[in-house]
Parts: structure tokens; sequence; C-alpha cells
């Protein structure tokens, strides 16, 4: 079977299904959505939703704050079958040591200048915010208080990809093992069904982008790395609302809208493939020293997810030189979800010829070849 697309996108996790949506609204509906295992099959689906602005890169600022300014009106944009819960409940940083805290100030100033209302607080007033935090073990800590989260990362997927379908976009359950290129330009993508001609291809695959890029021999710097997330029992009363995250002591822990308190150990000590005993200890330690309520929880399950990272924690945005019509959006480096919006927006401007609100060119696959890479210091 043959088919014909204008555009066909590779992956519907959120960032597939974001463009799709943005690239249909500006009046683009012959496009075909692909993905093995369906909408918010992989990654996507197990998020646990966290949209925070407090980046120490310029275009991480730009790109979290118009993503957060659109998950503000998400219920308004995607009129989605029932509501999507966006907590702006702010995400409290905590510093234990001075060297630390001055190692942020250039973050806290490039999010303040930019528009971001991060602050420097005291741990009084962090325990203000955070009740149970223990202010013995911090000096001082950051908040920004229009960050949150969207605790549903599923239904924000398929509420971007039922919004897409209002405006004609098709989605096909089906692999891609080729894109197809004819005289150096996209010509279509070989599918498990058969062929669909087409004249752009957007690579947003996620784990599987790498595989995808190589069949028209495009080098892609992305590895795997996996991220542990604990999930406690539900627990009635509300006793963590911001995320809280220590970068020194490797913890973050977030209560979401149901009770349960997922955590994650992030420290260098534990590493892949986790000893689930050893693992959950360690968390539980370094936990209950910054919070102590967490000795009340139960421990009830955990589940792995894996970032799709490049050699600088950012994300490769944009068309490749070698192959006109082809776009990447991958190598989200764990923070996809959070820009999916804004990310969206821009790849589907670059795509129909306008001019993205957002420049993403630094983040152009060649700046690997042109040894111009963005560290991100703030990755969780």
């Amino acid at each position: 079977m043959r088919e014909h697309a204008e555009i066909v996108i590779v992956g519907a996790g959120v960032i597939g299904c974001s463009i799709a949506y943005f690239l249909a609204k500006k009046g683009y509906s012959d496009i075909i959505v692909i993905d093995k295992g369906g909408i918010s099959s992989g990654i996507t689906g197990i998020c646990p939703g966290g949209v925070r602005q407090q980046w120490g890169t310029e275009i991480n600022c730009l790109m979290s704050k118009a993503a957060t300014q659109f998950y503000e009106r998400i219920n308004e944009e995607l009129e989605p079958e029932h509501e999507i819960m966006f907590r702006q409940v702010g995400y409290l940083y905590l510093f234990h040591s001075e060297q630390a805290a001055q190692y942020y100030q250039p973050s806290l100033h490039l999010q303040n200048s930019l528009g971001i209302p991060t602050r420097m607080i005291n741990p009084e007033e962090a325990r203000a915010i955070v009740p149970g935090v223990n202010t013995d073990t911090f000096l001082s800590a950051s908040f920004c208080p229009t960050d949150g989260f969207a605790d549903d990362a599923y239904h924000v997927t398929n509420s971007f990809a039922a919004a897409a379908k209002r405006l004609g976009v098709r989605f096909i359950l089906d692999e891609v093992p080729q894109i197809l290129v004819e005289k150096d330009r996209v010509a279509g993508v070989q599918t498990g069904r058969g062929r669909i001609d087409c004249k752009v291809v957007v690579n947003a695959a996620g784990l599987g982008s790498k595989e995808l890029a190589a069949t028209i021999g495009v080098d892609i710097p992305i590895e795997p790395e996996v991220r542990r997330i604990l999930y406690t029992n539900r627990i009635e009363e509300r006793i963590l609302e911001p995320l809280l995250i220590s970068f020194e002591k490797g913890f973050a822990a977030k209560q979401l809208t149901d009770g349960t308190i997922y955590l994650s150990y992030l420290g260098s000590d534990m590493k892949p493939p986790y000893h689930s005993f050893n693992y959950q200890m360690k968390a539980a330690e370094v936990g209950m020293e910054l919070f102590p309520p967490l000795a009340q929880v139960e421990f009830r399950t955990h589940v792995d997810g894996t970032y799709d990272s490049t050699p600088d924690h950012q994300a490769i945005l944009g068309g490749v030189d070698e192959v006109a019509g082809y776009y990447q959006a991958i190598g989200m480096s764990g923070h996809g979800f959070m820009m999916a919006p804004a990310i969206g927006e821009t790849i589907a401007d670059t795509i129909i010829g306008n001019t993205p609100v957002i420049d993403i060119t630094p983040l152009h696959l060649n700046r690997f070849r042109q040894n111009a890479l963005i560290p991100e210091p703030r990755v969780v």
C-alpha cells in the first residue's frame, strides 16, 4: 500500500503530538504521525510532568517560560475531554553550602533578566513554603512560584493528539524502519505497511531517533541515560507542594495531586542497573534527612525511565545540512515534556518558513560538529 502526505512525523510522544498540533493550527493538516506503540506509549507516558523555568542557559529559560505560559491556558487551547490539572506550586532548590549558592547566582540573574520570578530565600522562608523541610540541613534556597507540574503527561499528550486530529491530522500505528531520500531531499518513509510519499519528515522518535537518523546517514550523539522514580502510598495531607530538589545531595521529591509522593535519588554513587533495596534505602536516607516527614511513607513501586541524552544535555532541533525536508526534535535529555509546547511551535514555524518566536539555531545539530556545545548545568 502506498500513501501520500505533505508531512510525516515519526513519534507520537508529547513532542511529536505537539508539533502535529501546531502545524495543523497553522494550516498544514495533511500530516501523518506514526508510532509503533501508539500515542504516548514511550517515555512520555510515565513522565511525572514537572514544568520548571529554573535553568542555567538562555535557550532553556526561554523555552520553559513559553511552555509554562502555554500550560497556564492549556485547557482553553486544546479543549481536552476532561480538565488538565496544571498546578503552579513552585520548585524549591536547596543549597547546603555558600559555594553552591554562589554557583547558582548566574542562573538566578539570567532567569530574572528574562522575566522568570525566581528568588533566593533563607531557610525560614523555605519552611513557610514547605513546613516539613529540615532547615538545619541547608543555608539558602531558590524558589520560583510559577513553576509547577501537570501530573498526567499521558492525558496531556493525548489532548495534543486529539486537538490535532480535529484539525485533520492522521495517526498511524506502525514502525518506520527507513526514511527515503532522493537527490538529497526527503521523498517519503518506509513503514511496515508500505511507503508513504512526503516532502517533509520530522524525527521525534525519542530513544529510536538515533537509529532512524542513521538510515539517511545522519549521526546523532544521543546516549540512553536511566533515571529511577520511586512512588509511595497516597497521603491525604498535603505535605510537599513544591518540587523539592537538592543538587548537592542528589535528591528530588514531589507530592502528586492524588497524594502519592514521587522521589528520586540522583547521586553519582548509584548507577544503573540499580539494586532495588540499596537504591530505596539511599533515597529514604537522604530524603528523611532533608524532609523528615518522609519517615511516615511507604515505598510502593518504582519506574525506570530513560533520557535520550546529548553531550551537553540540550535538545537537537531543526533541519540538517545533508538532507532537505528532514527535521529533528530529539535528544530532549529529560526535559521534553516541560518544553513540549514551545518546541512544538518553534519546529512548526521552522518547517513552514516562519521566523520562530524563540531562535532555536543554537540547538542545531551542527553545534557538535563546530564544537559549540551549550552545557546545561541544571539537569535533574
